[in-house]
């Protein structure tokens, strides 16, 4: 019987092994979030949207989109340069960005609409470096097929954030508190990638050297040239409402923002992100093989309406009501807020796991 509704093909083995980490990672950070909305206010919610805005933003150009390539070339020589490249480049310019915090932190403070935030800018560049590590680890991770480290990744990620949430909420820290949570929990994931190739893909790493490094970054440089601006603008379009409702009225309005975004990205991160790694490694294969990858593109863009349709018309109804009761009466305008923007996550939940196919 089991060996009936079991899944036969690796797309659906690999889809339910990443859903199902990705699944428990999720699961603690929306199970806690009820607990934190009553620890935190709105107003430190908005400090830490802000603080992910920034970072999300600069993330992008951390890595030159290097990280991108890693699943492209048909050798692992040039791959495992390509994560070496990536990795050398984020060290580089979250340096330069802690030398503009050191420099302009209070002006910078001001322009997003509080100068209480400067005093946790100096996470921001060392956050960048640990986002700009944990992408091209994943990616190479992603290209080698290692789903379960990659599904064990996400579960240290957001056990260690909860974790960390939670403690120093009690200690009453604010939005540092918030902060802290989410630098440590990329912090202890990056550990455990870097532990897992060192450990066990020590023949790949001694391929890494200067000469090959340079070789790669020239020949696949059409992605910094054309991703990094591209993917700079698209990640600064979706944080821009956090920025902006910070700036232009308070922090508060951006905290119960952040709760909206936190709530509806839920199905986009556990069921979408599963299906679009997968996606991307086996479209690149088909792509190999074949000269292109439509098949696969549309089978996979059927199945995303599929699973979203129904979930996302019961949230839009009810969605008012279940704020106010799940997260408490202070919470309840971000119940409205979800409303407007569904359609927005409805179609990101399809569009966002295939954006990587161009």
């Amino acid at each position: 019987m089991i060996r009936k509704i079991a899944p036969k093909s690796d797309f659906a083995k690999n889809v339910i092994t990443l859903m199902t980490g990705t699944a428990l990672a999720q699961a603690l950070p929306i199970a806690i979030t009820p607990i934190l909305t009553r620890i935190y206010t709105p107003d430190e919610f908005g400090m830490f949207a802000v603080y992910i805005a920034i970072c999300s933003i600069l993330a992008v150009l951390v890595t030159g989109r290097y990280e991108l390539a890693i699943i492209v070339p048909e050798h692992d020589e040039d791959a495992i340069n390509i994560m070496a490249l990536s990795i050398g480049l984020s060290f580089i310019i979250s340096f330069s960005l802690l030398v503009i915090v050191l420099l302009a932190g209070k002006e910078i403070a001001s322009l997003l609409g509080s100068v209480d935030i400067a005093s946790w800018l100096y996470f921001v560049p060392l956050t960048t470096l640990v986002m700009g590590c944990y992408q091209s680890l994943n990616y190479w991770a992603n290209r080698r097929s290692h789903y379960k480290r990659m599904a064990m990744s996400r579960v240290l990620q957001t056990g260690s954030t909860s974790a960390v949430q939670l403690s120093t909420g009690l200690l009453k820290i604010g939005s540092l508190g918030l902060i802290l949570g989410q630098f440590f929990g990329q912090l202890i994931s990056v550990i455990f990638f870097v532990r897992s190739v060192f450990s066990q893909e020590k023949e790949q790493i001694s391929k890494i050297n200067k000469k090959n490094i340079y070789k790669v970054a020239k020949r696949y440089n059409n992605f910094p040239k054309y991703l990094t601006v591209a993917h700079g603008f698209n990640t600064g379009s979706s944080q821009s409402p956090v920025l902006l409702l910070s700036s232009l009225f308070t922090t508060s309005v951006s905290g119960l923002y952040m709760l909206t975004n936190r709530v509806l990205s839920a199905p986009i991160a556990l069921i979408a992100t599963a299906i679009g790694e997968v996606f991307r490694e086996q479209a690149s294969k088909e792509y190999a093989q074949t000269g292109q990858c439509k098949t696969i593109y549309l089978q996979t863009i059927k199945k995303l309406t599929l699973l979203s349709f129904i979930p996302f018309i019961i949230l839009f109804i009810f969605s008012e009501q279940i704020f106010s009761l799940v997260f408490g009466k202070e919470w309840a305008d971000a119940g409205m807020i979800s409303k407007i923007l569904m359609p927005v996550f409805f179609l990101r939940f399809i569009s966002s796991p295939l954006s990587s196919m161009f």
